[in-house]
């Protein structure tokens, strides 16, 4: 699996971290874990929604749990190519 994603869905994610989660921007890099990010289990799930609802893709829970921000745009953008 790939770790890389093209900037744009990287850059979707990151800006919807920080807008919508108030996640700090220094706090936002490409090998940060999700999961540190997303401090509790309501952030993911609606994470998940707003990935959704953003770039319409479906994502589950644990994908954004047990990945770092630049392995979950890589799955992210995949899904959206597989289309």
């Amino acid at each position: 699996m790939t770790t890389s994603a093209p900037e744009s869905i990287l850059d979707v994610i990151s800006e919807l971290l920080i807008e919508r989660f108030e996640v700090p921007p220094e706090e936002v890099r490409a090998g940060a874990r999700m999961r540190d990010l997303l401090t509790d289990s309501l952030m993911v799930v609606e994470m998940a929604i707003a990935v959704h609802e953003t770039l319409g893709v479906k994502i589950e829970e644990e994908e954004v749990r047990g990945s770092t921000l630049a392995e979950f745009a890589a799955s992210v953008e995949a899904r959206r190519t597989d289309r």
